[in-house]
């Protein structure tokens, strides 16, 4: 894993981590506004996340390269980067483990993660879940609908696309030009995933 921009001067570092299977046009839309918020924003693909009943249908390296064209069309520059620290991981991945590896490169940064509503009601869950509280931040996005969660929250007019929706939406040859990317698009095409035709 090479961290493009690990020096002092980064201080304030988001993460938005996910299955992203596929990344899509809402994931985009939280990047996109909330890129100007830290010095530095990972997006970060889980690799076997232990908490999901199903495993993602991609696999780990499809969904890396899809967050990578994605995140490379919103024109941010190195101030969004897709890491593979998960997905390269042949066992199941841990929040945890993740941000004390990114500590070790930004050991003065304050580190956010940025959560949807569902997963940050599900914190209790997660693996050492109470060391991972004291070395982080969490900003909650906020969906309509959702009830107010303990942490910090934002409203950023998020669109409201699940990538279940994104996957159903592949394996019947619907429009999906208001889900992803037309690279997104592509790329499943030619890795025939979720069903494509």
């Amino acid at each position: 894993m090479i961290i493009q921009g690990s020096n002092s001067q980064t201080s304030n570092i988001g993460i938005i981590g996910g299955t992203f299977d596929p990344i899509h046009r809402g994931h985009l839309r939280v990047i996109q506004k909330l890129s100007d918020n830290f010095d530095k924003l990972f997006v970060i693909p889980s690799g076997q996340p232990w908490l999901r009943k199903h495993q993602p249908t991609a696999s780990g390296a499809d969904r890396f390269q899809m967050c990578v064209l994605a995140v490379a069309e919103l024109g941010l520059g190195e101030k969004v980067e897709v890491l593979d620290i998960e997905v390269n991981r042949s066992v199941p991945t841990y929040s945890i483990e993740t941000i004390e590896a990114l500590k070790k490169n930004f050991p003065n940064a304050k580190i956010t993660l940025i959560l949807g509503a569902d997963a940050a009601s599900r914190i209790s869950q997660w693996h050492r879940s109470a060391e991972l509280r004291k070395l982080v931040s969490f900003l909650v996005v906020n969906r309509p609908g959702t009830t107010k969660s303990e942490f910090e929250q934002v409203e950023i007019d998020a669109f409201d696309i699940s990538a279940t929706q994104v996957r159903s939406a592949v394996a019947n040859g619907e429009n999906l030009s208001n889900l992803i990317t037309p690279s997104i698009w592509n790329f499943i095409k030619l890795r025939k995933l979720y069903g494509s035709k």
